[in-house]
């Protein structure tokens, strides 16, 4: 038993040593430096720990996601890591020096996190145990959340009047005035809500900046109304007081739902319909299809049809889960049969209004390029590297764009560029042999594949990079600010001042800037660690016994997937807004994944 023990120990010290050597690689110290005597005993506890608490764990789904953080964590840094070395051999060793001793680390992280989910910690820590005495509070925790909400959201509408105005906004607004035609490039019906709530104001004050302030003052109020449902689910579900009321921190007191709340983007009520979607199918799955409210069903409704129609991958997202939905509202139609009928009608009503409505009314949709941002960029990063694409290809290019300013256009992390160097060119011939450029696509990808793949990275690494590195690579959280320039006289009007306006702009700047400064703090303005989170989540459920009740964080992981096949950049928070929106419901639903709520 002593031998065991020794080489127990032994193994321990080994992935210890392989951890801190990857750090050491990653440029966190350098090997020289003393503290990593210290950081080797801690490691050593850490797995020590690892080992006794989850002895007798058995899931497939921790090696697996250990294996993907890894792998993403060490394909991001690739390139940092070998630049030093001009051996082959040398780049592979530190590359798989690196690889190993994050899954080390990542693998009995997991470990842990999925015996406390597992063993009922995660319950006991979260769920009352004082239902029947809670009831009277659940009615109250609605109202007291929207209040809370509009209060300390109210500053920033206030300073912001009438909203933070951004040049696609003011696209928007434009065919609300039928200065340009309807399209859907920037979601239609997005566009008639601003529509809806702009017309009869402006037609009431002929003030046009008061009427762009009560859409906000409306987007405002829908969002505090969808936090609130979704903080008294928590409530419903079982959650303790406290943790319900450190949910509603998240929302009012963390800088960026301070300036998004209050932003004339899409994105954010693409956020809520989504967080209506997660919560809904929550109450749906841990109160019993039987005893859900006709109410919430409505509210179901509305997710699906505002999550489709609110954002193009949105629609994408919401159809790879309609396969998904129908297999397990199948398994038990006779009780779950009022969720089929509502996903049924929601698909309905998507398809009607996306097609055969918007066709009649003559609705300009995206063309085709601004579905290609990823391969666009993928293909002229290997011209902008002038790479040999021989003589037949290299004329199928010039047929359709001007590669002469390609070098000044191009930006690695940007594809917007990119994009319209394609529409400037003739994109008719583009459309007619859509199919042979897609071969051409192909066919460069596999002579150039490193360049396809590095590229890939640069537009897609911060949704899925757990940090925000520094340098060119970083990216701002929450920086928008005031009305963008514009010809419609639409202009910015202080309605909060003096003391106050500063006060509130002071806070505002310090509590961003602590992102950059304060550990855990700081991973609340990550998109790629809010995906980690969400994969981890997910890898829980999935090892729990009841597999129906990943489907709340199937939607928001679509959506990120969806955004990797097409985001027009690298690194914009609106993006996946949504995900972050979800972290503490994220964290706490698969407490309650294998739990029954009775009364």
């Amino acid at each position: 038993m002593t031998n065991i023990k020794r080489w127990a120990d032994l193994i321990l010290l080994v992935q210890a040593f392989v951890t801190i050597w990857s750090f050491e690689c990653l440029g966190m110290l350098g090997a020289s430096n003393i503290i990593w005597f210290i950081l080797l005993a801690a490691v050593i506890l850490l797995y020590r720990f690892s080992s006794e608490y989850t002895a007798g764990l058995s899931t497939k789904t921790v090696p697996v996601t250990a294996i993907v953080f890894s792998g993403l964590y060490t394909f991001y840094n690739m390139s940092s890591i070998t630049k030093q070395y001009d051996n082959l051999l040398f780049k592979v060793i530190v590359l798989f020096v690196v690889f190993t001793g994050l899954f080390i680390l990542f693998y009995h992280g997991l470990k842990i996190v999925y015996k406390w989910y597992l063993s009922l910690n995660a319950l006991e820590l979260f769920r009352t145990q004082c239902m029947n005495d809670a009831n009277g509070i659940k009615s109250k925790v609605f109202l007291i959340s929207f209040v809370i909400c509009m209060i300390f959201w109210m500053p920033g509408y206030l300073y912001e009047f009438p909203g933070i105005v951004t040049p696609d906004s003011i696209n928007q607004i434009e065919q609300v005035l039928g200065l340009v035609p309807l399209s859907n490039h920037h979601p239609l019906m997005h566009t008639l809500l601003i529509g809806l709530c702009l017309r009869p104001i402006f037609a009431i004050t002929g003030d046009l900046v008061t009427a762009i302030g009560f859409y906000t003052f409306v987007q405002m109020v829908l969002m505090a109304l969808i936090v609130s449902y979704s903080i008294n689910s928590l409530k419903l579900i079982g959650l303790k007081l406290r943790w319900v009321y450190l949910s509603l921190a998240f929302y009012v007191l963390i800088p960026f739902q301070w300036v998004y709340i209050v932003t004339v983007w899409k994105d954010v009520l693409f956020a809520g319909f989504i967080m209506l979607f997660v919560t809904t199918l929550i109450r749906v799955l841990v109160i019993g299809t039987e005893k859900i409210k006709i109410t919430d069903l409505i509210l179901h409704f509305i997710a699906c049809v505002g999550t489709a129609l609110f954002r193009s991958n949105g629609l994408y997202a919401f159809l790879l889960m309609i396969p998904l939905l129908c297999i397990w509202g199948f398994k038990a139609f006779r009780i779950r049969k009022r969720m089929i009928y509502t996903w049924g009608l929601s698909l309905a009503v998507i398809l009607i209004i996306r097609f055969p409505v918007m066709s009649a009314f003559g609705v300009i949709q995206p063309d085709i390029i601004e579905s290609l941002s990823i391969p666009i960029q993928l293909f002229c990063r290997v011209l902008v590297e002038d790479k040999d694409l021989g003589m037949e290809d290299t004329m199928m290019v010039n047929k359709v764009i001007d590669t002469t300013y390609i070098h000044e256009l191009y930006a690695p992390d940007f594809a917007d560029n990119m994009k319209e160097l394609f529409r400037a060119g003739d994109i008719d011939y583009f459309e007619e042999h859509i199919f042979e450029y897609a071969s051409l696509w192909i066919r460069t990808g596999l002579k150039y594949p490193s360049v396809y793949i590095d590229e890939y990275k640069n537009m897609t690494y911060g949704y899925w990079y757990p940090d925000n590195p520094a340098g060119e690579g970083t990216y701002t959280v929450a920086d928008n600010d005031g009305v963008c320039n514009n010809g419609l006289g639409i202009e910015r009007r202080w309605l909060l001042g003096g003391i106050c306006a500063r006060l509130w702009q002071k806070i505002r700047e310090i509590g961003t800037k602590l992102s950059t400064m304060l550990p855990l703090y700081g991973v609340l303005f990550c998109m790629g660690a809010a995906f980690f989170i969400e994969c981890i989540s997910i890898g829980v459920v999935l090892t729990q016994k009841q597999k129906g009740k990943i489907l709340p964080l199937l939607l928001p992981f679509f959506a990120v997937c969806t955004v990797l096949i097409a985001t027009p950049v690298a690194a914009d928070f609106r993006y996946t807004y949504f995900l972050t929106m979800l972290l503490p419901i994220i964290v706490i639903y698969p407490a309650f994944t294998d739990y029954k709520l009775t009364e």
